[in-house]
Parts: C-alpha cells; structure tokens; sequence
C-alpha cells in the first residue's frame, strides 16, 4: 500500500501534516478534551482526566517523529492527532484523538490511514493498535478500515503495600537496572535478542532508550546463570499529570528461560514503584499469556482494565507459551 502523503483532506480548510514540537500544547488540549468527552459519554461525571505530561508526548514524537501526524484547521488549530511506534518490525498506533466537534467526518481514519501507511512503508511486518471495547463507534471505525480482532489484553493492576513488598530476589536470578549498568550496550543487545526471539524483527530497545531519556523510569534486567534471561520497561512517570500510578510497560522472557524469571521482574517492578512513590502498579496481560495469567493473580493483581487488540497485518505472536507482556495501547 503506498503512503498517502501529508496534505488536505475532503474537508476545507484542514490539513493533515507532520507533528512539530511547537504542537505539543494544542495537542495536549485536544488530547484532554477528547478523552474527556468519551470518558463522560461512558462513565458520566466519575472519572476526572488531567492532562498528558510533557514527557509522555515528547517521548512518543522523539520516537517516530515521522510517524506523528495532527489535523490543523485553519482557523481552529489542532483538531486531531495520532502517534505512531516502531519497535523493530513490529508497528503500533497510538493515541488517536479528534475533538468532539470534528468528528463523524471521516478525520479519523484519515488520520489512521497515515499512520498505518507510516508503519506500513517504514518495513513493519506486523501492525496493529488496541482500543477499549466498550468504544463501539472506534471500534467499528478500525473495522471498517480494514483491521481484525486478534485478542484482549487484560491491564492487572495491584496496590502497593510498602510493609508487604519482598525484598530483593536472590538465588539464580539476579537483577540489576539498565540506566545503573556500566555495560549498556551489550544489555541492549541481549535485550534485542530476547525481543526477536518471541517474535521475528521485534525490538523492544528502543523503548527502553526513551524510557530513561526522558526519566519516565528504567528498565529491569534479569540474568539467570550468567545469562540474560528478561526484562521488563517499568513506567513510574505517569502518563497523565497527578496519576501517579506506575506501569510496567512491557515485560519480555527468553522462551529458552524458565519461568522462575518472571517473579523477580515483578517483585523488582514492585519495589521500583514503591520507591517512586506509586500507590499501585499494573502490567499488561495478553489474554493467551495463561501463566504469566496465573503468577500474576497469585501475587495479588487484579483485573483493572481491557483492551482489544486489532491487527492490520501480521500477527503480534502472543502465544500461552511465551512471556511478551505488552500494550500498544499509547
């Protein structure tokens, strides 16, 4: 499929083009009110949203700033926006936002239209987004452009309990973080290895770079046996202001490792929170994960939130027999 290059859509007087650093405020206000609208529209007067952080939208356009798009209105400014990643082969797209106002015209499959001809030209082999299913109106806008529902994702949460965290693993596996670790590059290296091995291309690095560039937390590295074995990329910066939850972003097992790695990865991510400040913490579970399912409930976690995962190509390659926990929710 060929990129459609930024330019005017149907609707006059409204551009679609690259997002520049001097967007960032209008796209942090038309983010919020049109997150605002669905939450009220779902949830009533419950839910109170705040802004993203600065940090959050300059992570996600120093990643792939070629594959940030914003519809700008003439005269109203930006009125629409959507990110996207790329992690190796695999593609994602996220957030897309369009004000209340503009939508119901089409801007936002013209905006996921560029984003996934972005991912598409860029050399991803798998692309795909996740949305809340309770979003008829978005989810049936992804399916009518083209994308299928693959699985859920199940986002656990648990509240951090300072007098009932375990200390430090000990024994086989030893974890150290990635931003304190004199050997970086041949980490990153490892870490690429363990990517590729769950699914072929994939590259989680990159995410791990941004992480500690832009002090939103670190990442965790295991090593079994004098092997790196997994790791996980723990947010303890939220991705909106006075949200102090921290997150586990992703969390990746050589399928050649055995499943005693994955408890000191939570309990580290645990205890990384707990010094943050976080009140809880949660971890993205794609439903076919059954025992990272089951460790998970075990340890005190619960269901917090859902999404459904939609590809446009390809397959994210979640299996019950791997360990790559992730959301590609942004």
């Amino acid at each position: 499929m060929a990129a459609q290059p930024a330019g005017r859509s149907d609707r006059v007087g409204v551009v679609i083009r690259k997002m520049r650093v001097d967007d960032i405020v209008d796209v942090k206000r038309a983010d919020l009110i049109s997150w605002t609208d669905l939450f009220e529209r779902r949830y009533g007067d419950e839910v109170k949203l705040s802004p993203r952080t600065d940090e959050n939208i300059l992570s996600y356009l120093h990643s792939d700033p070629d594959g940030a798009f914003v519809a700008s209105d003439e005269y109203a400014g930006v009125i629409g926006l959507v990110f996207s990643h790329v992690w190796g082969a695999t593609g994602w797209t996220g957030p897309l936002s369009v004000l209340p106002s503009y939508q119901a015209r089409g801007l936002g499959k013209d905006l996921l239209r560029h984003s996934l001809n972005y991912l598409e030209e860029v050399g991803c082999v798998d692309i795909g987004l996740e949305t809340r299913p309770e979003n008829v109106q978005n989810l049936g806008m992804y399916l009518k452009v083209g994308l299928r529902p693959e699985s859920f994702v199940l986002v656990l949460g648990k509240k951090i309990e300072a007098d009932e965290l375990q200390e430090e693993p000990a024994g086989e596996v030893a974890v150290e973080r990635f931003s304190e670790s004199s050997i970086q590059d041949k980490l990153r290296s490892e870490l690429r290895r363990i990517s590729g091995a769950l699914r072929l291309g994939l590259d989680y690095t990159k995410d791990v770079d941004l992480t500690v560039e832009f002090s939103l937390g670190d990442a965790i590295v295991a090593t079994s046996k004098g092997k790196v074995a997994g790791f996980c990329v723990v947010h303890t910066k939220p991705r909106r202001a006075n949200m102090p939850t921290a997150a586990i972003r992703m969390l990746a097992i050589d399928p050649a490792a055995k499943d005693e790695v994955i408890e000191p990865l939570l309990v580290s991510a645990e205890l990384m929170a707990a010094d943050a400040g976080c009140p809880e913490i949660s971890v993205p579970v794609p439903a076919p994960s059954r025992r990272a399912l089951d460790i998970s409930f075990s340890r005190g976690y619960a269901v917090m939130d859902t999404f459904e995962r939609l590809m446009w190509i390809g397959s994210s390659g979640v299996n019950e027999r791997t360990y790559n926990l992730c959301t590609w929710s942004g």
